[in-house]
């Protein structure tokens, strides 16, 4: 190096590093020059160190003032955070005790309870054996004794924890006012420090500024010493050889005098102001270097907390896999050699399985087959029945409807509007289509059946068909039915891959099958077993079967497709939806049956049989009536016969007054 920087010089520098090098070379020098001071021996630097102005002197006494000042300021605040992280690591370390300390307490307890519910739990497969009622009693006492222990205990523990979490709060409560007070304490100590630390700038500036206008006084007068000097000695030269020169030489002199003033002050303004300009930077360098410090403090404290915790949590995490690792190993090694033997006998078993599921297989078939007969003949007598039942319904509801006209136009005198016989048919018969009238629902499902089994198109253009679509559709699977497809054996996995791309499609029955079909031979003959559809045509074939299947099933919905439409169910219904359909529509059947005559006319038959009821009544009391009035007239007969025979007799006429007097009397007016 050159030069020795100057204090000043040193605190402008960058990095830290920078300015602990330039301290250290600034402290060697110093050394060295110590050191040939005492030799005796001086340099060139010790003359020009002599030389050195009052000025420059203040201000290096004045930079290293501050300094020393700084430093100290900082040792301080150094002290009082050195003293906080102690308290806390204090703290902490007796935290980390109290935390070990209930560990272990949770450790014993957890196994003190476990010994005890383990006794507790073997005391009652003991009681279950005990048949002596007050031996029973005793027992349960002592088990309810143990577990109320159990429970106190557990009572205890979490009561003290309680206690210690109170604690804690308090402590906690204690530590925040604590760290306030503290935090308070700091400020104002900073606050001490930092004014403190300007009024040592301001005296040292003012020092500093002291000196230089000492040493600018010095200068000026030795300067003007100098310069009366020279003069005095021009002067006399002048007087006597250069009065005119002197004169000139006078007022250049004047004109530097003036130049060197003009200087000096600007000079002493430029260092005046970059000195408060330093001050500046200082103050605001200062509290940006506390801020960056706290807030390094904060997160150096929180890291080193979050690493600390990981570390605990890594090194249990590694405990726990370690152990986890051996049981499973241990594990492995059990579960390998059961895997042998198991797989072994259940070889044996599948096999065994699979010649049971042939057997059954077989016996299912002919068990089918069986059934199919029955069926056909339970669905032959069902027809029969159903006839003979519907035979005699309709016997009988023509019988109603004859009595309905009867009653209307013989009883109540109304004209009778018989029901649409075509509207009636009409209703019967669609229940009739829909399986459950004279016995056709069950040839109608039975003859779908068979359709559903065969089909109107040959099983080689089907397979065609199929596979075709299978090649060119296979981006309709989703991965769930790929997966599916990637575990079964190749022939079950064609049915499936089909199944699942019909389903996609919207294939639903033997009907859309050969719809399907029907699609994809357009144009051709029926005899002709060769599928002229290019791979390319596939996709757009399907969007016509799709819009086809529409168009069919729009044209079902209207009225007169009413059997078309119950017919495309039946494939599409599982057996246990068509058996509930067929109850249903037989209840419908039936109860239409019954209800051939309209609500208003049996209202007309109630009120009807209310009012014949009465005038059956009034009739009945006008025949006793009349039979009591013929039963007088023959006892007026019989009366009058034998008043006149009474009349007729001869003892009358022994009589002094005869009743033929008196009734002649009496008969007269």
């Amino acid at each position: 190096m050159t030069g020795t920087l100057s204090t000043l010089d040193i605190s402008n520098l960058g990095s830290s590093d920078e300015r602990i090098a330039a301290r250290r070379s600034r402290a060697e020098t110093k050394l060295k020059q110590d050191k040939e001071e005492a030799e005796g021996k001086k340099t060139k630097k010790d003359d020009a160190a002599e030389q050195v102005s009052l000025g420059k002197e203040q201000y290096g006494k004045s930079v290293a003032e501050l300094e020393r000042f700084r430093t100290e300021t900082w040792d301080e605040l150094t002290s009082i955070r050195v003293r906080f992280d102690d308290q806390e690591n204090q703290r902490r370390i007796v935290e980390e005790n109290n935390r070990l300390d209930r560990y272990e307490a949770l450790q014993i307890e957890a196994v003190t309870s476990g010994r005890k519910n383990a006794a507790i739990e073997m005391k009652w497969a003991d009681l279950l054996n005990m048949d002596i009622p007050q031996e029973l009693n005793d027992q349960l006492q002592f088990q309810k004794s143990a577990c109320r222990q159990i429970i106190e205990s557990k009572d205890r523990r979490i009561e003290d924890f309680k206690t210690e979490l109170k604690n804690k709060d308090e402590e906690y409560i204690k530590m925040l006012k604590q760290q306030s007070l503290d935090i308070t304490t700091l400020i104002s100590k900073m606050r001490e420090q930092y004014h403190s630390l300007r009024q040592h700038y301001e005296q040292q500036l003012e020092d500093i500024e002291q000196a230089f206008e000492e040493e600018r006084k010095e200068m000026l007068q030795k300067n003007k010493a100098e310069i009366e000097a020279l003069f005095e000695k021009r002067r006399q030269m002048e007087e006597n050889e250069f009065l005119e020169r002197r004169q000139e030489r006078e007022r250049g002199f004047q004109l530097q005098i003036d130049e060197l003033r003009t200087d000096n002050a600007d000079s002493y303004n430029k260092c005046k102001i970059a000195l408060e300009k330093g001050i500046q930077e200082l103050e605001q360098h200062l509290e940006k270097m506390l801020a960056t410090y706290l807030l390094n403090k904060e997160k150096l404290e929180y890291n080193l907390q979050v690493l600390s915790e990981r570390n605990k949590e890594h090194t249990a995490i590694q405990s726990s896999y370690k152990n986890r690792l051996n049981r499973l190993r241990e594990t492995l090694n059990t579960l390998m050699s059961r895997y042998n033997t198991l797989d072994q006998k259940y070889k044996t078993h599948n096999h065994e399985l699979t010649e049971e599921y042939k057997r059954l297989t077989k016996q299912f078939k002919d068990l089918q087959e069986k059934f199919q007969h029955f069926e056909q003949a339970d669905e032959k007598k069902f027809r029969e029945v159903w006839e003979m039942n519907e035979a005699e319904v309709r016997g009988l509801m023509t019988k109603v409807l004859e009595a309905d006209r009867l009653l209307h136009e013989q009883q109540l005198g109304h004209e009778w509007v018989p029901p649409k016989e075509e509207l009636l048919q009409q209703e019967l018969d669609t229940f009739s289509e829909s399986g459950t009238t004279t016995g056709k629902s069950t040839a109608l499902e039975s003859a779908e059946m068979g359709q559903s089994d065969s089909g109107k198109f040959s099983a080689t253009k089907v397979k065609k068909v199929l596979d075709l679509i299978k090649d060119e559709t296979q981006f309709l699977l989703d991965m769930k039915v790929r997966d599916q497809l990637a575990e079964l054996p190749p022939e079950q996995r064609d049915v499936l891959q089909i199944d699942a791309l019909l389903r996609y499609i919207g294939v639903e029955g033997q009907q859309d099958v050969d719809l399907l079909v029907q699609v994809f031979y357009h144009g051709q003959e029926e005899d002709d077993e060769a599928l002229m559809v290019e791979p390319d045509d596939v996709l757009q074939l399907l969007k016509n079967f799709i819009q086809e299947k529409e168009n069919a099933r729009i044209a079902d919905v209207a009225p007169d497709k009413k059997k078309k439409a119950r017919t495309q169910q039946l494939g599409s219904e599982s057996e246990a939806d068509r058996k509930a359909r067929r109850r249903r529509e037989e209840r419908k059947f039936w109860e239409r049956m019954g209800h051939v005559i309209p609500d208003m006319n049996f209202r007309v038959w109630k009120a009807l049989d209310v009012f014949l009821k009465r005038y059956y009544d009034l009739l009945q009391k006008r025949s006793k009536a009349i039979d009591s009035a013929v039963a007088m007239q023959k006892q007026n007969e019989e009366l009058k016969a034998l008043l006149d025979q009474y009349l007729g007799s001869k003892v009358n006429e022994e009589l002094q007054v005869p009743p033929t007097h008196v009734i002649t009397v009496v008969s007269q007016p």
